[in-house]
């Protein structure tokens, strides 16, 4: 996985620290960020229109207080940075080469690839050597072109989009573990369901366990088998973060594209959370393995109408009896 050296060939992308640190840190400022936007919606009423549940819900049916999941929260992404601190650490020097090394072993590829087409195309009555020949210089720019492209953007994107894969289908086997192992789930995991109305900044109130072994490993797996840089690394540990904090915001707005992507948003998830969906819906980033394992549940007219048979009314302040959530 990403390591805690930064290559000596650029500086850090953010003065006065490291690369590896800041892929720690700004998960965190991310998933805070994120979760002060949907907590400004949730006491102003701003898109309510768009939200799953009312207070009184959140009031009635949750198990645990704001304050003790805002310890909790806290907690486990402190958790999460001595993970990393620790991996990083035990990846120490094995960042890879400096740009210009690779870049200079990929434009070695290319021409490989750009030769064995020489040789290969005539045969279709193409000929490439002498159309190779006769550009010259344009060529020669095409070929730095195709290396560019490939190096900064389509093997970054892919190797991304790996991790990604990789990391959902850590997560959706340890968490399906978490629900069908009886024991794991009430000593372990069911702390994370005492959220039945989950909101913003309780996607991260987990056991230790779960955010150590589930959260936090399927990351670095997901680094280790891609081969993402630390830079890399900064994305994909964002993206999850930003990812967590919307699967549990518990607004489904119009505009947003992540289930046409992704096969999952906040509805999604959310199915996961109530009683009656509880061993369904596993997926955190893709809908792929819930799919494939039977464990999708995508009917959405059985779950407006399950939705509205547990949907408490609202009091005169939008919160059940004019009173607010326990803090």
């Amino acid at each position: 996985m990403a390591s805690n050296t930064t290559s000596t060939s650029h500086p850090s992308l953010a003065p006065g620290i490291s690369d590896f640190h800041l892929s720690l840190l700004l998960p965190i400022a991310v998933h805070w960020l994120t979760s002060g936007f949907f907590e400004i919606c949730d006491r102003t009423g701003w898109l309510g229109q768009h939200r799953l549940h009312t207070s009184a819900e959140e009031l009635a049916r949750n198990r645990v207080t704001r304050r003790e999941c805002l310890r909790v929260t806290l907690q486990c992404q402190g958790l999460q940075v001595l993970l990393g601190l620790a991996l990083g650490a035990l990846g120490e020097g094995e960042e890879d080469a400096a740009d210009e090394l690779r870049v200079a072993v990929l434009a070695g590829r290319v021409r490989a690839v750009f030769a064995a087409a020489a040789g290969v195309l005539p045969l279709s009555g193409i000929d490439f050597k002498t159309i190779m020949t006769l550009s010259g210089h344009k060529f020669d720019s095409i070929e730095a072109l195709t290396v560019r492209l490939l190096y900064w953007y389509i093997v970054p994107v892919f190797q991304l989009a790996a991790a990604l894969v990789v990391a959902d289908a850590w997560m959706y086997g340890l968490h399906r573990l978490g629900h069908t192992n009886k024991w794991i789930y009430k000593h372990i995991h069911s702390q994370h369901h005492r959220l039945y109305v989950p909101y913003s900044w309780g996607g991260s109130y987990n056991h230790p366990f779960d955010s150590l072994a589930v959260d936090g490993l399927s990351y670095g797996f997901g680094c280790w088998v891609s081969g993402l840089s630390t830079r890399q690394s900064i994305l994909l540990f964002a993206y999850g973060s930003f990812k967590n904090v919307l699967d549990h915001c518990g607004y489904v707005l119009p505009w947003n594209p992540m289930r046409a992507v992704t096969g999952t948003d906040p509805s999604f998830h959310d199915v996961h959370h109530q009683s009656w969906g509880l061993k369904t819906n596993f997926g955190v980033h893709f809908s792929v393995w819930d799919r494939i394992m039977g464990t999708c549940f995508a009917d959405e007219e059985e779950i407006a109408r399950l939705r509205r048979r547990s949907r408490i009314a609202q009091g005169p302040t939008g919160y059940r009896d004019g009173s607010r959530p326990k803090v």
